[in-house]
């Protein structure tokens, strides 16, 4: 008998130390977990790989409770300044603008590496030049569209402010709703907008910035304070994140439904449309363009004196990504 009491007592102990066991080595576990607060400034696919990663529950796999939270336009760099968030997908030219003014914000990961923006107008406007006297929206002031808008007017000898009239609308849906209703006759619009402007409303095409201009359009953005006390949180993120790309570009169905959960958008074809260039576009591992970021540098010097001596490689913490480029190396000699 007691030898029979011996066994249930011994069979309940190993019960329990492998449930225990079990809880201990279950992922994304809210104990231990690490707590990121990421924000993404616009509703386009350029953040993606971030949805796919909640999405898919990479994050909790990487032993991270990621909330991702969307800051439209300048705000979430304000956002990630004020430390209310840890992480942000943000406008290189938004990252790199307060840190020559003193911010401790440092890029520690390049989303994307060209312009993904294009200058549509009305159909009856053939021309750059024949924007004068026009309006031009922009999401908002201070934001990427209007850098970009500004960059263009002036290289086409279009002083912005003085011969065209900048709006801001507030985002990429409201530039096109703004153009249909010829409050402004041209905007700055990103995938998948400007296909909605140019295939579906009939609106024209003047610049493709994505063909002619490297420049590090969004990238993912930190304080060096957080980057130099939770290193591993940021390594943990980037794994995370390459995974998620890798999700993104062998799973289609699962990545095109949520793009349009995220996008807000039932519309199939341009759903496709946006997930085919996007595979394409996205690197494996998102290394930095330090070509982009001189470019954002002599843009920024005419209104900033300290651009023309700064150094792309100041802006930047590539650890991370180098750390990745060794795994995969390792993983792949």
């Amino acid at each position: 008998m007691n030898k029979a009491r011996q066994s249930v007592r011994s069979r309940s102990a190993a019960t329990t130390i492998l449930l225990l066991a079990a809880l201990l080595q279950a992922p994304g576990r809210a104990v231990s977990a690490e707590r990121l607060r990421v924000a993404h400034s616009t509703l386009t696919a350029t953040n993606s790989v971030l949805w796919v990663a909640r999405d898919r529950k990479i994050f909790s796999r990487h032993g991270l409770d990621v909330s991702l939270i969307y800051v439209a336009g300048v705000r979430s760099m304000q956002a990630l300044l004020a430390q209310e968030v840890e992480i942000g997908s943000i406008s290189g030219t938004t990252a790199i603008q307060p840190n020559l003014a003193g911010a401790d914000s440092v890029i520690v990961g390049g989303i994307s590496n060209s312009v993904l923006m294009w200058l549509v107008a009305a159909p009856e406007i053939g021309s750059v030049e024949a924007l004068r006297g026009k309006r031009v929206g922009v999401t908002r002031f201070g934001s990427l569209s209007d850098f970009m808008a500004r960059n263009q007017l002036r290289r086409a000898g279009i002083t912005p402010d003085k011969d065209v009239a900048l709006i801001q609308t507030g985002g990429y849906p409201e530039s096109v709703a703004a153009m249909q209703a010829n409050g402004i006759q041209a905007a700055m619009l990103s995938p998948p907008y400007h296909t909605i402007a140019i295939k579906r409303l009939g609106f024209r095409e003047l610049i493709d910035l994505s063909r002619t201009t490297k420049y590090q359009c969004n990238a993912l953005v930190t304080l060096r304070q957080f980057a130099q006390s939770k290193p591993a949180a940021i390594t943990a993120f980037m794994e995370a994140y390459v995974e998620a790309v890798r999700v993104f570009k062998q799973d289609r169905e699962l990545t095109l439904g949520v793009l349009g959960r995220a996008m807000r958008s039932n519309d199939r074809a341009i759903l496709e449309e946006t997930y085919g260039f996007y595979r394409d576009y996205f690197n494996d591992i998102p290394q930095p363009t330090l070509e982009g970021i001189q470019l954002i540098l002599e843009e920024l010097a005419p209104n900033i004196p300290k651009a023309r001596e700064a150094r792309p490689q100041d802006f930047v913490d590539l650890r991370f990504v180098k750390a990745l480029e060794t795994s995969r190396a390792k993983k792949n000699p």
